[in-house]
């Protein structure tokens, strides 16, 4: 199979590349460069891959390169990822997100696998019942422990500038005979987190490099995390599958099993962090209801949190300086 994986040199995108070339499919990947660590993602994958295809481009180009190459499937994972940065550029956001994914999905006939976002809920999840429970938050009522299902509303007072953007470019996904992936945290080997995306790989660099680290608002909030394999399985098989999931969305994630609260992430890393106030539109407890992706795809996580961490940590030690 030959695929195109746009911003291929980022977390998600290299690791798929690395997952499909291994199993001798024909991969070209897309990207612009901007986020921090593309450089390093793109050099060991050339490496261990030296027929690896590689265009450096922006998706307002992608309709010429599209006349130029034939493939069989696009997995798209070009984006703006950060919510933060939504609201200080939300034209330069709706740009990469909405209008990119639009160019894409309109110059092609090719189906595209789309990378899109929890946040489309907005500030619906916030409404779902509380209750404490030691130092985090869980649910309790409707959803109970399986989590936020598809049919969930998207029908929010505040979704951010990030939230809408990614809830566009689903929907044009799905006009077009796409399919798109409402993900969760992910995590793993080639994430180079920051302040404001990718928190778990934050974390653990902070605590490696000796960093100071901020919580926003009081740690409690919990989020369910999803290991890069499981999420490269699954991205592999939605594509064996395309015909049959053509315009369907699905919520994935680590599930219930998987959840984690900052501050026990901070515990299991022995970190003492500082606080400062909660930042816009953070979600005070998400995670999946993965089991459409289950019925559908026979797809259920498998790596554990501990291991996940510990297999990242590793990688962040040998990668990053």
């Amino acid at each position: 199979m030959k695929l195109l994986i746009t911003g291929g040199c980022g977390f998600v995108g290299s690791n798929f590349a690395r997952h499909m070339l291994e199993k001798g499919h024909d991969v070209i990947i897309l990207d612009n460069m901007s986020r921090p660590g593309s450089e390093i993602n793109l050099k060991l994958m050339q490496k261990d891959f030296p027929n690896l295809t590689y265009h450096r481009r922006e998706l307002d180009d992608i309709q010429e390169l599209l006349q130029k190459i034939d493939v069989d499937l696009i997995y798209h994972f070009a984006a703006q990822v950060a919510v933060t940065q939504s609201y200080q550029s939300p034209k330069s956001d709706f740009r990469v997100n909405a209008s990119g994914t639009f160019n894409l999905v309109s110059s092609t006939d090719v189906p595209v696998i789309f990378a899109s976002t929890n946040k489309v809920y907005g500030d619906n999840v916030n409404e779902v019942p509380l209750i404490e429970q030691d130092t985090r938050y869980d649910f309790d009522g409707e959803f109970g422990k399986k989590g936020i299902p598809e049919s969930f509303s998207i029908d929010a007072k505040k979704h951010t500038p990030y939230g809408v953007s990614k809830l566009t470019g689903e929907m044009y996904v799905r006009e077009f005979n796409g399919v798109a992936n409402r993900f969760s945290c992910m995590y793993g080997e080639s994430q180079f987190g920051t302040v404001d995306q990718g928190w778990v790989s934050h974390f653990v660099i902070s605590k490696l490099k000796n960093m100071p680290l901020t919580i926003y608002g009081d740690g409690k909030q919990v989020r369910d995390l999803l290991y890069i394999k499981d999420v490269c399985r699954l991205l592999e098989l939605q594509g064996n599958n395309i015909d049959k999931i053509k315009g369907e969305v699905f919520n994935i994630g680590g599930g219930f099993d998987k959840t984690i609260s900052l501050l026990e992430l901070c515990k299991l890393l022995d970190i003492k962090p500082d606080f400062a106030d909660w930042r816009p539109a953070d979600q005070k407890v998400y995670y999946s209801d993965i089991t459409k992706a289950e019925r559908v795809l026979g797809w259920k996580p498998e790596v554990g949190v501990e291991q996940g961490i510990e297999n990242m940590s590793n990688w962040i030690k040998e990668n990053i300086n």
